[in-house]
């Protein structure tokens, strides 16, 4: 059994069971050996006796583990492992945008909240406080939890049979993969997830209130200050698009570096400190409408809560950008 067989091997069994893997090593390898003989390129002759060459052999044997494929999904076939809802070719996607976008549906869902008991009580209370953030969050991330796994059951379940889901982010699988590290799958998966969410920012300061059940508070129109210079939304606008093109580049050419570390961290903390500045250099950013911008303790605690929200975001992300590029470096060891 070659080299390139063995890493074939230990590649599917890597995501089996302890108790499962000498076994289904085993019956792997004899299975690859006997198709691998049933090749015309393998290099037998009329009667079966190997010629002595290794050429057509190692071409016979990259045509079968092609035709296997991918090791984890051929690690799935022998588990018996079902995902429920999602299957494995979608559900890194599908878990990566869960992770960011229920934080940040939550922080949302929380300030509207926050800003609809404020506005509508005359004398709040902590605990009545308490309890609007409470139903606001619940029902708020329940909703896209909902909307986003309908959404990626519908992908999935629409795809015809044989190809590969808009969703799934590996390409189709090739014996070459096994000499290189496994990275650019989760890297264009982090890509795609990253400029879904900048396109949602994006979309903030247009986002009318209706759609967050206060648009009776200012008739409808925007979350945003409408007083707020031009300018600002053009500088808001061009570092959303600057990370944009940074998602776009790991989406082209996958991977990790030192390098592209440097540009992440530096750009995130760009656009924190931008928003810092915005927010500390205006009386509110929130449309009048909705807090009245006139110094109280309402909108000093709506200032300094977005302030601390910005950067627990920012922390937040390079933290996990820290980690996916430590795994991508133990994977390319």
């Amino acid at each position: 059994m070659s080299t390139l067989t063995d890493r074939y091997i230990s590649e599917v069994v890597r995501h089996l069971p302890e108790d499962q893997r000498d076994d289904i090593s085993s019956e792997i390898a004899a299975t690859i050996a006997d198709m691998v003989a049933a090749e015309p390129d393998a290099g037998n002759d009329a009667i079966g006796t190997p010629p002595g060459g290794t050429a057509d052999r190692a071409s016979a044997e990259r045509a079968v583990l092609a035709r296997l494929g991918d090791p984890a999904e051929l690690a799935h076939r022998y588990a018996g492992a079902r995902q429920y809802l999602v299957g494995p070719d979608v559900y890194p996607v599908w878990a990566r945008v869960l992770r960011w976008l229920l934080p940040v549906v939550g922080v949302i869902a929380a300030l509207a909240g926050g800003i609809l008991y404020v506005s509508t009580t005359a004398e709040p209370e902590l605990g009545g406080l308490i309890g609007q953030l409470v139903s606001s969050v619940a029902a708020a991330l329940l909703w896209a939890f909902a909307a986003w796994t309908l959404v990626v059951v519908i992908i999935e379940r629409t795809t015809p049979e044989g190809e590969r889901s808009p969703l799934s982010l590996t390409p189709t699988w090739d014996p070459a993969h096994l000499d290189g590290h496994r990275g650019g799958a989760e890297s264009r998966a982090d890509a795609v997830v990253s400029l879904v969410l900048l396109a949602v920012l994006a979309a903030v300061p247009f986002v009318p209130s209706t759609f967050l059940y206060i648009g009776h508070l200012n008739g409808g129109e925007p979350l945003v200050n409408p007083a707020i210079p031009t300018r600002w939304f053009t500088g808001y606008v061009l570092l959303i698009g600057a990370l944009a093109l940074v998602q776009v580049w790991r989406l082209v050419r996958p991977g990790r570096s030192p390098a592209r570390l440097g540009i992440d961290v530096v750009v995130d903390v760009v656009f924190g400190v931008f928003l810092t500045v915005l927010v500390l250099s205006h009386d509110s950013v929130i449309h009048p409408g909705l807090v009245a911008d006139d110094g109280g303790t309402a909108t000093t605690a709506i200032r300094w809560s977005i302030i601390a929200t910005i950067w627990v975001i920012v922390a937040w992300d390079q933290i996990e950008t820290l980690r996916a590029y430590r795994r991508g470096a133990a994977n390319a060891a």
